[in-house]
């Protein structure tokens, strides 16, 4: 007996240690994809920093060596300019003064000689040389009129700050500023929520904070990012932001990145989430005095002579602790049976200010369980959103705490839906008057 329970603790052990085996391997894949993260990473980091100051060389030494040429042209081209004149008169003066000279030369021969040389040469001499003017001299422009080329507006901080400015271009990180913390399900969409890490490589952000949320269909990962297409889905302020609209059954990938003071971070590492909660949509009956549109999200009062109907949701697709909002886009007559509200069960019925459901009015009056708050939200206006939020009660498991909040206002309240709360609930409405829009986000 001994040696059976002993064989039978040998193989639960063997089963355990093979079970630990395969949980060890699997952490093992986990260190090679977070190693090769590391230095993949590391190695498109090094590849970026040296193509960026290689380029940054190449550009400042072109434009250092365009600038030098484009003021060296511009001297060369005023010292011709200037020399040219110069020197079209300086040629005047050495012709004149080598005439002159030949005049003097001339003239002492002959005065030296004047006692032989016979007066009709010398009368000749005279003749020649009266008729050019000795007393008239070619104008020279003064120093003051002759351009004296200087270099003006040379910065000599581009000698001190040019270096500077390049000593702070750029930083590493171990980790983009911004990370997706939560990819939550909604209903026909996914809620995306991101934080700030902490990380003294990171330069000082812009204030106030401000984020760029991106999707994109399919499984993706940091390095086929980069050649994926995503779409824009939020920029702003917040740090979440719920993605409405998307394919059922479908994954998706999810970036996040921050405003610098020297434009936007690195993106996060793509999150993926996978949209398994069908898009909330309403479901009517014919002759129902009610109509649909955009894809079964927005229901319109079209006849008041249709019977009085509560219409509900198609499909029990609201979790309970989850929350669900409707837009008011058009309005008709208020009517004390109007509401919206959920459910735990359907039921055919002509009002939702019954047992079983919690509503809220046209007029902003609250209903739980058919009994009549004795705090009230404001009356119902086209624009307004109405968002009902649902939780457990810890302390009873039979019941929901409701938050109910039109615009600005709230009131919150315990319900007892009566029934199963493992179970999904209906969102309902009723309207008696014609006119009412009212659409399920």
């Amino acid at each position: 007996m001994g040696d059976l329970q002993e064989l039978s603790s040998i193989k639960e052990t063997i089963l355990q240690a093979k079970v630990h085996v395969q949980q060890l391997e699997d952490r093992l894949k986990l260190l090679g994809l977070a190693k090769t993260q590391v230095e993949s990473s590391a190695h498109e980091a090094k590849s970026t920093v040296e193509k960026h100051f290689q380029e940054l060389k190449e550009a400042i030494c072109s434009a250092i060596d365009t600038r030098q040429r484009e003021l060296l042209d511009r001297v060369e081209e005023i010292e011709g300019e200037s020399l040219e004149p110069l020197r079209e008169c300086e040629d005047v003066v050495k012709n004149s003064i080598i005439e002159d000279l030949t005049v003097i030369e001339e003239g002492e021969k002959l005065v030296e000689a004047s006692e032989v040389i016979a007066a009709a040469e010398l009368k000749s001499f005279c003749d020649r040389n009266n008729s050019r003017s000795l007393n008239s001299l070619p104008e020279v422009p003064p120093l003051s009129e002759v351009p004296c080329i200087l270099l003006a507006g040379l910065d000599p901080a581009c000698i001190t700050e040019l270096p500077e400015e390049i000593g702070s271009d750029g930083y590493v990180l171990a980790h983009a500023p911004v990370q997706v913390a939560e990819l939550r399900e909604r209903p026909g969409g996914v809620l995306a929520s991101w934080y700030e890490i902490e990380d003294d490589d990171i330069p000082e952000k812009q204030s106030p904070a401000e984020y760029r949320l991106q999707y994109c269909c399919g499984r993706v990962d940091r390095v086929t990012m980069n050649t994926t297409k995503f779409r824009e889905a939020y920029q702003g302020q917040d740090t979440c932001c719920t993605v409405k609209h998307l394919k059922f059954n479908v994954d998706y990938s999810f970036r996040v990145c921050c405003k610098m003071v020297r434009g936007w971070s690195p993106w996060s590492i793509p999150q993926v989430a996978r949209t398994t909660l069908l898009q909330h949509e309403w479901e009517v009956a014919e002759d129902s005095g009610y109509s649909l549109s955009n894809g079964n999200t927005t229901l319109t009062r079209t006849s008041p002579n249709a019977a009085i109907s509560v219409l509900h949701s198609s499909k029990s697709s609201l979790l309970c602790g989850d929350m669900v909002t409707f837009k008011v886009n058009g309005t008709g007559k208020t009517h004390r049976g109007d509401g919206l509200g959920l459910v735990l069960v359907q039921e055919e019925d002509s009002i939702l200010q019954r047992i079983g459901a919690v509503c809220v009015g046209s007029t902003g009056v609250v209903h739980v369980n058919g009994k009549e708050m004795t705090n009230q939200l404001p009356a119902l206006a086209k624009g307004t959103t109405v968002t009902f939020d649902t939780s457990k009660v810890p302390s009873d498991p039979k019941k929901l705490r409701v938050s109910i909040t039109v615009a600005d206002r709230q009131v919150a309240c315990e319900w007892v839906p009566g029934g199963d709360l493992s179970e999904h609930l209906y969102f309902a409405a009723c309207f008696v008057h014609k006119g009412w829009e009212i659409t399920v986000e």
